[in-house]
């Protein structure tokens, strides 16, 4: 009886010896032996993509030409934007040129943004968040047009259109640019078709909304007006120059200063700002199709977008812009060069007729 219990005792250990080594078989892929495996660190993204807190994005001092491309990877968020009760702000301005300061990330801005042009009646038309730019539709009074013909006067109909870009700063702070463009009705022709011109920047405009947009997100009316109650109206020297036979636009003021003027110039007058580098003094911008402002006569009637560099260089207290093909093989006239730094000054902040 003894060694009948040890032999069945023997039995079951070989059982589960067996059960034992057959385990670790399941561990072993070829000639790696995966049981002694330890856990290791969780998987990283690739340098070019961004985590979903933002942390890492947000907190670490970008590069000027660094774009607000990180919004594309979240666009499922965007329009589920919680507005907070309050969002810190400044206002921060260079000259006649002004801007929100906010602490807090594009990400959180952009859901917010749209329902602010929204709450105020606007239509959005281009919503751009790897550009970092949303705009809206061309708004106008029609009814005060009704029974106009060609040959009646004083028609002032003005239709305008808002743009805000934003621009990521380090420690999770965006900055934020609001430029508006103007309309005015020119004539009505023969087929009572408008013909329209263009304003002059309208900085009212562009102050009253800013105003609005602070109160929409915490600011009280009374101090967003404090803060907007002291511009800056000096006169800045501007001219289209030759130099050498190239189109130059001087601006008398130092890089540092122009360079921010000339962003905002360029969201008066409709061009994208796709991209820029400070460190190189670059704006990549392009012209978008706009069937108002072909009409107009403000840009090309092409059906596609037209892609150009906007370069700065700065000559000590002044500061020399030029205009150029989208790549170092693109050569563009002289005669196109001018058309755009023209079409820069127009919107220039700071500029003021000189006697």
């Amino acid at each position: 009886m003894r060694n009948r219990n040890l032999l069945m005792q023997s039995a079951a250990l070989l059982a589960l010896l067996s059960l034992a080594l057959g385990s670790c078989s399941f561990l072993k892929i070829g000639d790696k032996d995966y049981s002694d495996s330890v856990s290791t660190k969780p998987l990283e993204a690739p340098p070019d993509m961004v985590t979903p807190d933002w942390d890492n994005s947000l907190k670490i001092p970008k590069i000027a030409g660094d774009r607000v491309s990180a919004l594309e990877t979240q666009a499922p968020a965007l329009g589920a934007g919680v507005l907070p009760e309050y969002l810190e702000m400044r206002v921060r301005q260079e000259g006649p040129t002004r801007w929100l300061e906010v602490d807090t990330d594009p990400v959180t801005l952009w859901p917010i943004l749209r329902k602010f042009w929204q709450e105020e009646g606007f239509t959005i038309a281009e919503d751009e968040p790897a550009l970092g730019y949303m705009e809206t539709h061309w708004t106008q009074d029609m009814s005060r047009l009704q029974g106009t013909s060609s040959d009646q006067e004083g028609v002032d109909v003005v239709t305008e259109k808002f743009r805000t870009r934003l621009e990521r700063q380090p420690n999770a702070v965006t900055n934020i640019y609001l430029t508006q463009r103007g309309l005015e009705v020119a004539a009505v022709n023969a087929n009572d078709q408008i013909l329209w011109k263009p304003q002059s920047p309208n900085v009212d405009r562009e102050a009253e909304m800013t105003i609005r947009l602070m109160g929409f997100l915490g600011a009280s009316k009374d101090d967003a007006e404090l803060k907007f109650a002291s511009p800056d109206s000096r006169a800045l020297y501007l001219d289209v120059r030759e130099v050498e036979g190239i189109p130059v636009l001087l601006v008398g003021d130092v890089f540092s200063r122009v360079w921010r003027r000339t962003g905002i110039a360029l969201d008066r007058s409709g061009l994208v700002v796709e991209d820029h580098n400070r460190d190189q003094g670059i704006y990549f911008v392009s012209i978008l199709p706009d069937p108002v402002s072909a009409e107009a006569g403000l840009q090309e009637t092409e059906a596609v977008a037209k892609h150009y560099q906007v370069h700065l260089l700065s000559q000590g207290k002044q500061t020399l812009i030029t205009a150029h093909g989208a790549g170092q093989q693109t050569v563009i006239s002289a005669d196109k060069a001018r058309t755009l730094l023209r079409r820069i000054l127009a919107a220039y902040p700071g500029n003021y007729p000189r006697a």
